[in-house]
């Protein structure tokens, strides 16, 4: 995930992503080849800033919802 945060760094500075890989909430298995990923969001303003959504983690008990 730090890889792709940092590619997306690139393109939008200043911002902030996180993420992690899609769990199957059926089999509890997590995909080697996806990942849920959102990005700090920006409030627009003088001055703006932004949320801090992105050093948010993710409870576990939300990756069984089905």
């Amino acid at each position: 995930m730090d890889d792709v945060a940092a590619a997306f760094g690139v393109y939008c500075p200043n911002s902030e992503w996180n993420g992690s890989r899609y769990t199957n909430a059926a089999t509890g298995v997590k995909s080697d080849n996806v990942l849920l990923v959102y990005q700090d969001t920006c409030i627009m303003g003088d001055p703006g800033f932004y949320m801090g959504n992105a050093q948010v983690e993710i409870p576990e008990k939300y990756f069984t919802v089905s």
